[in-house]
């Protein structure tokens, strides 16, 4: 069955059954909807062909390897690398985290990150940072979250051992140039991690253009299920580095030379082929079955189909916010700058308020608070503990009447509370 296009918005909004007639979901950031075929694809495998991966010699084993093999070469394929260079983890968050543990950081060595950065992409570098006394050195993106890769690259140094940034922004959208930042890094030796959780659902990505050495996303923010992650590793480095984390799956215990109980050690053990080297445990097969599934009905859409969607609804969007008076939007004054995401605040009022009423009142779906980016708020009101602000994001099955419908609600609120 072929996937319906953006331009049959009816067909394409029958495939998701979370879609009601009297509800708005612009949450897409945090979460998106799912398609059918990824529930399908995923109840298929607990139905068929329920087994563990890798391991069992006998049909039933055997077909689910070979399905969840044929998943992660999509995935690969997705990206622009080779399977050997897919990790599938449980989410961004944790993709990050094994490259924080699995790096050999010395005591003085500096990593690179800017004041947009998601939570996954900041927590784990400062933790890191007080763990083994290295250096950050902090790119401030400023409100509208632009990043200059020349002045971002002055702060590389002869310590650098890392740069790390988001392809886009979850707050603003923003789009940072990572090609350029990645050039650089090839060219200085740095390593250098994308953190490309809301990058994926919307553009083609090419690990190989892009000049990273990591690259991380989620399955779930990308119509697939949630509790899988993606973790590309360039090859040289799946290679030759130590995976933070081990266990079943990443030892071939078959060419383990241990001479005795006291004396086994992973000195003598063998790593497995990759990518199970990092792979510790036994992975999420079922949801690696959905992430195909979704990548299989975004690649029958079509991103430049998804693109021009985006930022039809996306310009609707923001030209009705800013008729809107009292009201403050955050990120880029160019629409062309932004991917998908409109952050706002109402006047002086709390944006968990205006959420609540849009819910409320409005049955319209929003994300409000910090939007785990901390830095960027603290940097941007110039103090700790901002309230944040209200985050709407669109995507492939979104409407034009749905942005209509978010636009007067605003413009009510802001009628009818703003003193």
């Amino acid at each position: 069955m072929s996937t319906p296009t953006v331009s049959d918005l009816t067909a394409l909004r029958a495939d998701f059954p979370t879609i009601r007639p009297d509800e708005v979901f612009l949450d897409s950031v945090a979460s998106s909807l799912t398609p059918r075929s990824v529930v399908d694809a995923m109840t298929s495998y607990y139905l068929n062909d329920r087994a563990n991966i890798h391991r069992g010699t006998y049909d039933l084993s055997m077909r689910a390897s070979e399905k969840f093999d044929a998943a992660v070469a999509s995935v690969a394929g997705f990206i622009g690398a080779l399977p050997q260079e897919i990790v599938l983890t449980s989410n961004t968050t944790h993709s990050i985290n094994l490259v924080a543990h699995t790096l050999d950081f010395q005591p003085g060595d500096e990593i690179v990150l800017t004041s947009l950065e998601h939570t996954s992409n900041m927590a784990p570098w400062v933790r890191m940072a007080q763990e083994k006394d290295l250096q950050l050195r902090w790119y401030n993106a400023g409100r509208t979250g632009h990043v200059d890769a020349d002045e971002l690259i002055k702060l590389i140094g002869p310590r650098t051992k890392l740069v790390t940034c988001t392809a886009v922004s979850n707050v603003l959208g923003t789009m940072p140039p990572i090609a350029a930042i990645g050039r650089a890094c090839r060219e200085r030796g740095v390593l250098f991690l994308v953190d490309a959780a809301q990058a994926a659902p919307h553009l083609p990505l090419d690990v190989v253009e892009l000049n990273c050495d990591f690259l991380a996303f989620s399955g779930h923010k990308m119509l697939g299920p949630t509790g899988i992650g993606v973790l590309y590793i360039r090859m040289d480095l799946a290679t030759s580095l130590m995976p933070g984390m081990i266990g079943g799956g990443t030892l071939d215990t078959s060419a383990c030379d241990c001479p005795s109980l006291e004396e086994c050690s992973l000195d003598y053990c063998s790593y497995s082929e990759l990518p199970d080297k990092w792979q510790a445990g036994t992975p999420p097969i079922a949801e690696a079955y959905g992430l195909h599934a979704a990548i299989e009905y975004l690649r029958g859409v079509g991103f430049d189909r998804i693109a021009a969607h985006d930022r039809a609804l996306m310009d609707r969007l923001v030209d009705g916010l800013r008729s809107v008076k009292g009201i403050d939007i955050y990120g880029p004054e160019d629409n062309a700058d932004r991917l998908a995401i409109v952050s706002f605040n109402i006047g002086d009022l709390h944006p968990d308020e205006v959420g609540r009423i849009l819910n409320e009142r409005y049955h319209i779906g929003v994300r409000t608070g910090q939007h785990c980016a901390v830095n960027y708020f603290n940097e941007v009101n110039g103090h700790a503990g901002s309230p944040g602000n209200v985050r709407a994001g669109v995507y492939l099955y979104n409407t034009a009447e749905e942005v209509d419908r978010t636009v007067r609600a605003v413009d009510e609120i802001a009628t009818t509370l703003l003193r």
